[in-house]
């Protein structure tokens, strides 16, 4: 049952602030049951419990974690069913997907509502503590691409653009091949944008192993900041749209401007950039490296500036972790906010929830669609 679960983040804590993918994530489902209100640990406790029960069934299901603590789900989706459940506090107030019917279920049903108007002004508190907090981290994030963006320079002022032109022609060429290639309306292409790992209070996770796994080619691409990989990525995402062939795209955590995957599910593809802090290497056949460093770089580069890279290096470093820190003292902040929503939460209650949701799951599906 496990190959059968899919796990990734659909938000960001990065450079551009909070950052969602949640309309892309969703898009294209028949329904989307929401978990409106807040109740403390209880969203993430009956995400996780639809998510055990699904997966106990044998049946395809993705684990969207939660950016802040990646231990902890906001959302849910049962693929072949075509049907999701999301914590209405990781989407938007309205949120609205067109073709798809959105379910509201009150969480704060399972509150006792005199133990938080008890603690009304402690929450209020805590709440602009946390969003003091989550404003200096970002505020950090930036400052810290400012800084990778002058560590790219060295790169991307050595670059050779008819080179790494040529990787992504090869790549095309090689891998993105005819017999895939729909003759259909290009714009119907499936394409949907998530995020491969997030910044954690805890560092940087990623799940590329388990979203690369099932693929018999993965591609390992290898280079140093301002190489090029995530403008190739680009490239090879156009192409293959302009082709009609699917295409998930990973964005990176840290700066969403700029892509970290791409998988092609029809071609059982995958390239990645294999570098920190999701740096992985090659296990079975079908995988290989790919450094564009070596193909695309002038030689000697590294060499050359390496005193100044190595101060540029260590400032990154330092204000990472720094960010890092602010997003740990967010976490603290939000597990005392949680502590009083979990004393006014109804266990049972929530159960019961918890329950009547598998329930209205079950009378919508259609069990032709479930491997």
């Amino acid at each position: 049952m496990a190959e059968r679960e899919k796990h990734y983040f659909a938000r960001g804590n990065t450079a551009a602030g909070l950052y969602t993918l949640f309309d892309s994530v969703l898009a294209g489902l028949d329904t989307v049951f929401v978990l409106g209100g807040r109740a403390g640990a209880g969203n993430a406790r009956v995400l996780q419990e639809l998510a055990a029960a699904w997966s106990n069934r044998g049946w395809s299901v993705h684990y969207i974690h939660q950016p802040l603590d990646s231990r902890l789900l906001e959302a849910v989706i049962l693929e072949d069913a075509r049907i999701g459940v999301v914590d209405g506090n990781a989407w938007g107030a309205d949120p609205v997907l067109e073709g798809t019917e959105i379910r509201y279920v009150d969480m704060e049903k399972a509150l006792d509502k005199e133990i938080l108007e008890a603690s009304a002004d402690e929450l209020e508190q805590l709440d602009h503590q946390i969003s003091a907090i989550y404003n200096e981290a970002y505020a950090t994030f930036h400052k810290t691409l400012l800084i990778h963006d002058e560590w790219e320079k060295f790169y991307i002022d050595n670059l050779d653009r008819a080179a790494a032109d040529q990787i992504a022609a090869q790549l095309t060429e090689e891998y993105l091949i005819p017999s895939v290639r729909s003759d259909g309306d290009t714009h119907q292409v499936q394409v949907v944008h998530r995020f491969l790992g997030a910044a954690t209070w805890q560092g940087a996770i990623d799940y590329v192993p388990n979203l690369t796994k099932d693929l018999n080619t993965r591609i390992f691409v290898k280079g140093r900041p301002g190489s090029g990989k995530s403008t190739l990525f680009k490239k090879l995402a156009a192409e293959a749209q302009s082709c009609g062939i699917r295409v998930e795209i990973y964005h990176c955590g840290f700066d969403p401007n700029s892509l970290d995957m791409l998988i092609f599910p029809d071609l059982s593809l995958g390239l990645f950039d294999s570098t920190a802090p999701h740096e992985h290497f090659p296990t079975r056949k079908g995988d290989s490296i790919l450094d564009v460093y070596k193909l695309a770089i002038a030689d000697g580069t590294d060499e050359k500036y390496a005193d100044e890279i190595a101060g540029i290096k260590n400032r990154y470093t330092s204000s990472m972790k720094e960010g890092i820190a602010l997003l740990e003292s967010a976490k603290d902040t939000r597990d005392l906010i949680t502590a009083i929503y979990n004393d006014a939460l109804d266990i049972h209650a929530l159960h019961e929830l918890s329950a009547e949701l598998l329930r209205e799951v079950d009378q919508l599906l259609d069990p032709s669609v479930l491997h």
